[in-house]
């Protein structure tokens, strides 16, 4: 009888208690100095190669964020140079962190390097590279983290897929890629 007395009594005493703490998405939404919501990125791996990718994302509400990112990467004996403009979507309503869904729409432009010829009797001069410009289409999916006490460390990781609209005429026998995968890496800051 005393036992199930003191069970009563703790349950009635920790329910105030456990229900002041909040949940868990509460908690982690709550920041000292306010949630972040700009985050400026590049991705640090490929910068010692002297590639570029970096990104500038803005949150536009709850579930929701605009990216402005470019890159230019080397890739399959061409260099591919572009600017997008992604929406992207956090199913978890907290726009810039966590999962991220995006779709993005720019420009894309890939230079074929010059082909060296290999001749025998006559001289050869190397074929010339072509620059294409054209529109691209992509989408990615993405999990990004706020790290530290003021989630101003941005790291995040990803992959997808882009396709560059470039005149069939110009590709054909060119070997330029029309779909090429993409990948994320960045780490950056984040601030209000």
């Amino acid at each position: 009888m005393v036992a199930c007395a003191l069970v009563a009594c703790a349950c009635i005493t920790s329910t105030p208690v456990l229900r002041a703490q909040g949940s868990l998405r509460d908690q982690t939404r709550s920041i000292r100095g306010g949630t972040p919501s700009r985050i400026i990125a590049v991705n640090p791996i490929i910068l010692l190669a002297g590639y570029v990718q970096g990104e500038f994302e803005q949150r536009l509400a709850a579930s929701t964020s605009l990216a402005f990112a470019g890159s230019y990467v080397p890739f399959n004996s061409r260099d591919y140079t572009n600017l997008d403009l992604k929406l992207r979507l956090y199913p978890d309503d907290r726009a810039l962190q966590g999962l991220g869904i995006a779709a993005g729409v720019g420009v894309g432009r890939a230079r074929q390097n010059d082909q060296d010829v290999v001749c025998i009797a006559a001289p050869c001069n190397p074929i010339p590279g072509k620059t294409l410009t054209a529109p691209t289409f992509s989408i990615e999916a993405h999990y990004q983290w706020l790290l530290g006490a003021r989630r101003s460390t941005a790291v995040t990781v990803g992959g997808g897929m882009k396709r560059y609209y470039f005149d069939e005429q110009d590709t054909e026998g060119r070997g330029v890629s029309r779909l090429l995968p993409t990948g994320r890496l960045t780490i950056g800051y984040a601030f209000r």
